[in-house]
């Protein structure tokens, strides 16, 4: 399951100022509003030159729902998808 991902600037909602997400608490706040993610999924969120970065908590296959639509959502939207190292 990926557990990383990258969300360009470009795909940033516009209701939300780039600026604000710089903030951590902030970023976590638009991946749970904007992007619904259930905050209990969210290891990390923060803004970085590549755009939104998203780690969720690592997961087996049975705690997580494939076809829920945050998670079809944000790899729909992410440039980038990946495992974490160990």
């Amino acid at each position: 399951m990926e557990e990383f991902f990258i969300i360009s600037r470009q795909n940033i909602d516009s209701s939300w100022s780039i600026s604000d997400l710089r903030d951590d608490y902030n970023a976590l706040e638009y991946c749970e509003q904007i992007l619904d993610i259930p905050e209990e999924l969210i290891e990390y969120a923060t803004l970085s030159s590549e755009g939104l970065e998203v780690t969720l908590c690592e997961l087996s296959n049975d705690d997580l729902d494939y076809d829920e639509d945050w998670y079809l959502q944000l790899r729909r939207i992410s440039s980038y998808q990946g495992q974490m190292a160990s």
